[in-house]
């Protein structure tokens, strides 16, 4: 045999040999695939029939835990791996209790908080008897969320240094200025952030927007050389209302008591007057939580309902009124004094009804403004006198809307005065700001005039109990100003 044919030969047989492996390899991948295949087939069947058994399941969880404790309306919306039948808001449990609305699509359970929910408090939001479009077994979805605590803030006018606004707790033991200023007549706070007003040497006034830290401070436009009253700030897209009077003004020119709304989004804009009625200036005016509406009381006596994202519409009228103390939070019930009473008017059908008084008005003494907390309850103040016919004591308290009279807080030294009360956003606590001993305190002489000594005492409304005192005023959770 030639050496040729032998190399030949062993060529054919590697061949072959090679052959046979590849044919081996390809088998036992085959067989690899088929197997993983039908593992795949099988996991997603066990799947199937697991899902089926077991019922809908939450697949996403949204909540931001510090809006829902600042403001109204604010949501906890569930994602489930199916569509899901119709919700009845009787398969919802909130725990604390806190009352709610329930929207239901397809795959997503949103639960809307209808107040603004306590602060650093454990809520468990469930939703039983939940079952898929198609059918089948049922299941509870929950979740469990510590919500969040919302800045607080309080202003200090101080003689031997500038005067500033301080970022605080509830206890005021970690107040951190955030602005300073020689002379702050005002600020208001919401969750866009802070606006502060403050004057010059000739008294003209000028405002600062800000972030909720103190930083980014940007000057926002004014009418002009003039003072501002009646600052507030809205909770919807950062808007801030004010009334603004200029210096020079006279009997023939020159803008007085006039509404103005600016944005702190947009400092350098022209801030927009919102004129109604046949006589435009405004006496008060409160904004109306939640949306971008104001109620207005203008100077020929009339409640109206403006729109400042639609300023040229025509307004809603409300009635005559001589004075308007608050606005709810969550409900949009308007507080306003009429000439017959108290009245309760409701914005959703603008239906009035007399705001409820406690059962023992006659023995409370004489009463004092009405602040709205939450849920029907309102915060009231009541001043005894002595005989010789000066204050002997005053008294706040909470009155439902069945007429119940909770009292809160006592101030039982006569020369001592509450200056305002208000609220936090859920009513869980109460602030009295006071002026010790009105008689020697005097005022101060800002454009604003405030007491040179003033205490906020921090109340928990569920028990009564003192919290702490607080050196300063105009507490973040006063939708107003004093006065």
């Amino acid at each position: 045999m030639s050496t040729d044919s032998a190399r030949s030969t062993r060529a054919s047989r590697e061949q072959t040999r090679g052959a046979a492996r590849r044919r081996r390899a390809r088998s036992s991948f085959t067989r690899a695939l088929v197997i993983v295949i039908a593992a795949l087939v099988v996991a997603g069947a066990a799947g199937a029939v697991y899902s089926l058994t077991q019922g809908p399941r939450t697949s996403t969880v949204a909540v931001d835990t510090l809006s829902v404790a600042e403001a109204a309306g604010q949501r906890i919306v569930f994602t489930t791996n199916q569509p899901l039948a119709a919700i009845d808001p009787a398969q919802v449990t909130v725990v604390p209790a806190a009352p709610f609305t329930v929207e239901a699509s397809g795959r997503t359970v949103a639960v809307q908080f209808t107040y603004p929910l306590d602060a650093d408090t454990e809520y468990t939001v469930s939703v039983a008897d939940v079952e898929s479009a198609s059918g089948g077994p049922t299941a509870t979805i929950s979740h469990a969320f510590t919500t969040g605590t919302p800045p607080i803030y309080v202003l200090q006018r101080r003689d031997d240094e500038d005067d500033a606004v301080f970022l605080t707790n509830l206890t005021g033991d970690q107040a951190v200025p955030v602005f300073t200023h020689p002379q702050i007549e005002d600020y208001r706070a919401s969750r866009d952030g802070l606006v502060v007003e403050t004057t010059d040497g000739s008294g003209a006034a000028s405002l600062t927007g800000m972030a909720l830290d103190g930083s980014d401070p940007k000057s926002l436009t004014v009418p002009g050389a003039g003072t501002i009253a009646g600052l507030q700030m809205a909770d919807h897209d950062g808007l801030v209302g004010y009334t603004y009077t200029d210096l020079d003004i006279s009997a023939e020119s020159g803008i007085e008591s006039a509404l103005y709304v600016s944005r702190l989004g947009d400092p350098t804009a022209e801030p927009e007057r919102i004129e109604v009625g046949a006589d435009p200036r405004v006496v008060d005016f409160l904004f109306v939580p939640q949306t971008s509406s104001l109620v207005v009381l203008t100077f020929d006596g009339q409640l109206r309902l403006v729109d400042t994202v639609r300023p040229d519409a025509e307004p809603v009228l409300l009635g005559g009124a001589l004075g308007l103390s608050g606005i709810e939070r969550g409900s949009g019930r308007v507080i306003a004094e009429k000439s017959d009473g108290t009245v309760l008017i409701d914005l959703t059908d603008l239906s009035e009804t007399p705001l409820t008084q406690p059962a023992e008005l006659e023995t409370l003494g004489i009463p004092g403004p009405v602040v709205p907390t939450a849920q029907g309850r309102t915060l009231r103040t009541f001043t005894q006198m002595g005989e010789d016919g000066y204050p002997e004591s005053q008294t706040v308290g909470l009155v439902d809307a069945a007429g119940a009279f909770e009292s809160v807080f006592e101030l039982p030294d006569g020369g001592d005065a509450v200056m305002q009360t208000c609220a936090s956003p859920s009513g869980s606590h109460i602030a009295v700001i006071v002026s010790p001993d009105l008689v020697d305190n005097p005022y101060d002489t800002y454009a604003r005039p405030l007491p040179t000594r003033l205490e906020t005492h921090i109340v928990d409304a569920r028990t009564g109990e003192a919290v702490t005192v607080i050196g300063g005023t105009d507490i973040s959770w006063c939708a107003v100003t004093i006065g």
